[in-house]
């Protein structure tokens, strides 16, 4: 059965791609896992499409500390998510549908993606 994987950043992944989806574990107090965790890691999946090697991930994944910086200097961000985030789950399928949403009153586009999950 395909799962939507829903990112708050632009994940164009072409329909057919292979790719791996990382889920992370929730680490707030259970009192705090109520409301708004849009800056949490556990919120966003990192997406890595195994057709390119692109790997998506929101700033979270890659830095403790807000994002780092301003749109006119470039952040020197890790190719891959933290080392210290905990991963809940990961699991591989392929790209069966993907649409991006500009928000403008955000200046971002998120991405809806329809994921049919892997054999096995």
């Amino acid at each position: 059965m395909p799962r939507t994987v829903t990112l708050n950043y632009p994940a164009p992944i072409a329909v057919g791609h292979a790719v791996e989806i990382t889920e992370f574990t929730d680490t707030r107090p259970e009192k705090k896992r109520r409301g708004f965790a849009g800056a949490e890691p556990s919120t966003h999946p990192v997406v890595v499409d195994l057709d390119t090697g692109i790997r998506y991930m929101n700033h979270v994944h890659a830095s403790a500390g807000g994002n780092g910086g301003n749109s006119f200097t470039p952040n020197r961000y890790p190719l891959d998510p933290r080392p210290d985030l905990p991963v809940a789950a990961t699991w591989r399928g392929r790209v069966t549908a993907c649409t991006l949403v500009m928000v403008e009153g955000l200046e971002n586009q998120h991405t809806t993606l329809l994921v049919e999950p892997a054999e096995g």
